[in-house]
């Protein structure tokens, strides 16, 4: 089976250990066992046993993610190795060869890799800034056809961070409902709105919708690898008999940790936290795009701990991010790697002191002609 090359993650896990200032990211600096858990919590995990445990997630913790989707059970719950297994999973089980997958770009591009892979066509709709990184519903309709089985989206959207309106998410389901597509959401960065409500979710609004999402980044536990699909008990039956074909299922220990988080209570506190980063740190970008007197532009995120920064500079976004590492230690992802050019996303999530540096090389970079 012939695969593109996942040019984000590639990047990421050959650069990111290997620079002063990895800016790639785009989840909040990660939280502590002794930041989430009590100390009586962390002594029980030590007792666990290692074994296998429910390999398709204990019923507390699929309850548990349950509750944060309205009218959700855990039998609409199937756990997965981070949200990247969940999109996976949600490919194989809906998508056949001859099927078409309508991809909503900018993206994580994870969905179209696979598609395209498992012999599926490709289709993209564009979002831009001119108008806000929303979609416009008619020009999503104009790209549907008979073969197309389903929408992918994200939302709030990586990289640039927007949230869709409310009306233009019911339009894009009745689209869907109309043609019975299934309509994939990732909603990995619902719970890190910056000084806005929580994202609305997709779960509910029609029968064919899948969410999936994680630990990763709005709750900040990226290194648990914990993740989940949220969808009809019909379809998550069907995930878990392919899940059976990749992971088997999830550590216990993950499962365990993540089974506290999610309690309404603590995932409010650790969401809290969340906000409180990104609140703070999009300030400090914000004044930098200020200070950078028109060499920059950024359309202040929703969510997320990413600022998708435009730029003037002659230089493609790969080799803007590929000469800022080399030369100033800096690593930021190259808006190509997203479908979009003279871009680039800036982690925003991270210690702020280490922000402002990395900024202001970038800000020298730039002024040096990216040279």
């Amino acid at each position: 089976m012939q695969i593109d090359t996942f040019l984000l993650e590639r990047n990421q896990t050959l650069f990111e250990n290997d620079v002063q200032f990895n800016l790639t990211e785009s989840g909040v600096h990660a939280c502590t066992l002794q930041e989430i858990l009590s100390q009586e919590e962390i002594q029980s995990l030590t007792q666990v046993s290692l074994g296998y445990g429910y390999t398709d997630g204990r019923p507390a913790l699929r309850a548990a993610i349950a509750a944060w989707y309205p009218g959700a059970t855990g039998r609409n719950v199937a756990v997965t190795h981070g949200a990247s297994e969940a999109n996976l999973l949600s490919v194989l089980t809906v998508l056949q060869p001859q099927d078409e997958v309508l991809i909503v770009e900018p993206n994580f591009m994870q969905i179209a890799g696979l598609a395209r892979a498992l012999g599926a066509a490709v289709r993209t709709y564009t979002l831009t800034d001119e108008n806000g990184w929303q979609i416009e519903p008619k020009k999503l309709e104009s790209l549907l056809t008979n073969r197309t089985r389903m929408v992918a989206l994200v939302n709030p959207n990586n990289p640039t961070g927007q949230v869709l309106e409310t009306k233009i998410m019911e339009e894009v389901v009745e689209l869907c409902r109309a043609r019975g597509v299934y309509l994939l959401a990732d909603e990995i960065y619902r719970g890190a709105e910056i000084d806005r409500p929580e994202t609305p979710s997709f779960w509910g609004k029609y029968d064919r919708v899948i969410v999936t999402s994680s630990l990763s980044k709005a709750f900040a536990l990226s290194g648990l690898r914990l993740g989940w699909i949220v969808a009809s008990e019909e379809l998550i039956g069907e995930v878990m008999r392919r899940q059976d074909y990749t992971s088997i299922g999830t550590g216990i220990m993950a499962q365990l940790i993540a089974e506290r988080v999610l309690q309404p209570d603590r995932r409010d506190k650790v969401l809290a936290r969340t906000r409180r980063i990104l609140s703070d740190n999009v300030r400090i970008i914000e004044r930098w795009i200020e200070g950078g007197k028109g060499a920059f532009r950024m359309r202040r995120p929703h969510a997320g701990a990413m600022g998708f920064v435009g730029y003037k500079a002659p230089v493609s976004s790969e080799e803007f991010s590929r000469r800022l590492r080399e030369r100033h230690s800096v690593f930021v992802v190259a808006g190509s790697w997203f479908g979009v050019e003279n871009h680039v996303r800036i982690g925003i999530g991270g210690n702020p002191d280490e922000l402002e540096q990395a900024l202001g090389r970038t800000a020298t970079f730039l002024a040096e002609g990216c040279h």
